[in-house]
């Protein structure tokens, strides 16, 4: 395959960007294509997809996963193609904190004998080194590294061993923090740590909350049900207007940090089908309260558990949902589900969370009629 056009620094053989190559306009019809006939049942309610400006749709990825490879003298960072890592030393569509770190560690690092390195994840200031060991030396890390790091942005730098990273990146133990706090605040003044999950442009995904927030309006009569909250940024936009909210979230540092983002919400760890128990408790007493149940859930790519959609339709029975959804084909599925229980869908909003690639977000809101 010919690929031309390129931006400085993008290596043909990465296959992340597969829109790399078609400007702007025509990456958001196509976009907005794949969604219409993914959606085709409620094209009607379609808003046009939402972008940001040519100069910020690249150089914008603060968090990334990239594979590790020892070449005998350096290592190299990139996408992972079968047994191949792909260098992508300067990929355009990074950060350059997420360049430079990859840069001043590639020969800052011991060789892989020393330190068979699988994986480095850069969340934003948070750095993990993931190495395939049960224990791993620390001999190397020097003032000079650790003061490069901090002068490029990096906060933290942690080494998670992992004998199965591959198979799962993380696990629960095995964490070594090598210098640095183990949360970090964002410029929102959001606290993450080193595995959680943030959207890369900012400026969209606080444009679809307020989008969210203008439809569901929540205010002292309601209350908001919170499912795949993550670190809490959508739980604190109900904790402002006071309004008592609970989120739903399986990863105990989101959750963690979820509790300093928004103070004064309900917390369960754990899946969302398995916390229903839980939520049905919750739901009840506020229904005795007179309260109007709403609801804001954003899944992972495989959409809401049977179990969950279930609940929803047959016990919580919100009024108002607003969905963020990052797959079409699961969001029309689950549309699908809630629309056969008296819900309407009143509005799709696409938003363009990841330029360059392929990948579209949809804010699905539905209203009980």
């Amino acid at each position: 395959m010919i690929v031309r056009n390129l931006k400085p620094g993008c290596n043909p053989n990465c296959r992340t960007c597969s829109h790399r190559e078609f400007t702007k306009e025509q990456s958001l019809a196509q976009k907005q294509y794949f969604i219409t006939k993914t959606l085709i049942k409620w094209d009607d309610v379609f808003y046009p997809i939402i972008s940001v400006e040519e100069h910020k749709r690249w150089n914008y990825r603060t968090s990334v996963t990239l594979a590790s490879m020892w070449d005998g003298e350096n290592w190299i960072f990139g996408t992972k193609s079968f047994d191949e890592v792909i260098p992508i030393p300067l990929c355009p569509v990074h950060h350059p904190l997420v360049n430079k770190t990859v840069e001043i560690l590639s020969s800052k690092l011991p060789p892989y004998e020393e330190f068979p390195l699988a994986f480095i994840v850069i969340s934003k200031a948070q750095c993990t080194l993931i190495v395939k060991r049960k224990e791993a030396s620390v001999d190397w890390l020097t003032h000079s590294l650790i003061n490069d790091l901090k002068h490029n942005g990096i906060d933290t730098l942690w080494i998670h061993c992992n004998p199965s990273a591959g198979r799962r990146l993380f696990e629960k133990g095995g964490w070594i923090n090598l210098f640095g706090e183990p949360y970090s605040f964002d410029s929102n003044g959001f606290v993450y740590g080193p595995t959680s999950f943030q959207q890369q442009l900012q400026e969209l995904y606080f444009a679809s909350l307020n989008k969210a927030e203008d439809f569901l309006m929540p205010d002292v009569n309601t209350v908001v049900v919170d499912l795949y909250c993550g670190t809490g940024t959508s739980l604190r936009r109900w904790r402002q207007k006071n309004v008592p909210s609970i989120g739903v979230e399986t990863s105990g540092e989101a959750i963690e940090c979820a509790a300093i983002n928004a103070r004064g919400a309900n917390l369960l760890r754990g899946s969302c089908r398995l916390r229903i128990p839980q939520l049905t408790q919750w739901v009840i007493q506020q229904l005795f309260l007179s309260k109007q149940i709403l609801l804001y859930t954003n899944p992972p790519r495989t959409g809401m558990e049977p179990e969950v959609l279930e609940w929803i339709v047959k016990v919580a029975r919100p009024q108002r949902i607003a969905y963020l959804s990052c797959s079409p084909g699961t969001l029309s599925k689950n549309l699908q589900f809630l629309t056969n229980y008296r819900y309407r869908v009143k509005g799709i909003q696409p938003y363009d969370f990841f330029p360059q690639t392929h990948h579209v977000e949809c804010l699905a809101l539905l209203e009980r009629q």
